[in-house]
């Protein structure tokens, strides 16, 4: 064997310039940057697939009406045709439509909500909760006849037992209102309401009472 065979060994001509094994410490540090790349990544994803959603989803602004649904809905701020009113607009209107539609036998508790019901702020808020129920029973995409069922077999006759028997005066559906229970107080979209047309009065040095939030 010659020397030159020696000097060509493969140990001795080790590419010395070549990638370097790393040590433990930096592949944890390398995995953990990794990581956290991927957290951001995932991050990123769900917000995008939330935005997708987002746009893909029926508006509320135009509802789908179920197939169920006999009627033609009660009009809600909710329409694109009434933007710019408040939640209001969609009790009151849902009131009006309650009483043409849910009305029953004389003698039992499908009575008509009586027009004194703002006055009766447990009441309100019973109205306001059925509303939306309602609402979410019978329009849009997700809406389910089986919603729209367990709305008429619960939430409605539940409703009815309590606006006959602890919300409203007896009175207050034959000969006008009658103070009973919590006493009457305004809503908040009525008190914003006011308190947009106060600043305006105050802007402009126009005077005299604020108006109410009309019922339909």
């Amino acid at each position: 064997m010659s020397d030159d065979d020696i000097a060509a060994r493969p140990d001795d001509s080790a590419d010395h310039d070549g990638p370097q094994p790393r040590s433990l410490d930096e592949l944890t540090d390398a995995v953990a940057g990794l990581e956290i790349v991927a957290k951001a990544l995932r991050q990123q994803i769900e917000q995008l697939s939330a935005k997708l959603a987002e746009l893909t989803d029926e508006p509320e602004s135009d509802p789908r009406l179920a197939r169920w649904l006999t009627f033609l809905p009660p009009a809600a701020a909710e329409d694109k045709q009434h933007r710019g009113e408040s939640p209001l607009f969609t009790i009151a209107h849902f009131v009006q439509y309650y009483n043409d539609t849910y009305v029953g036998n004389p003698g039992t508790r499908a009575v008509a909500i009586p027009d004194c019901w703002l006055d009766h702020p447990g009441l309100v808020a019973e109205i306001a909760t059925l509303a939306y129920t309602w609402r979410e029973a019978h329009l849009g995409k997700k809406a389910t006849a089986r919603d729209a069922q367990y709305w008429h077999d619960h939430w409605r006759p539940g409703f009815a037992e309590r606006m006959t028997t602890e919300w409203v005066h007896q009175r207050c559906r034959s000969d006008g209102h009658k103070t009973a229970g919590a006493p009457s107080r305004p809503d908040r979209f009525t008190l914003e309401h006011r308190e947009r047309e106060a600043q305006a009065a105050d802007q402009t040095g126009a005077t005299g009472p604020p108006s109410a939030l009309s019922r339909p």
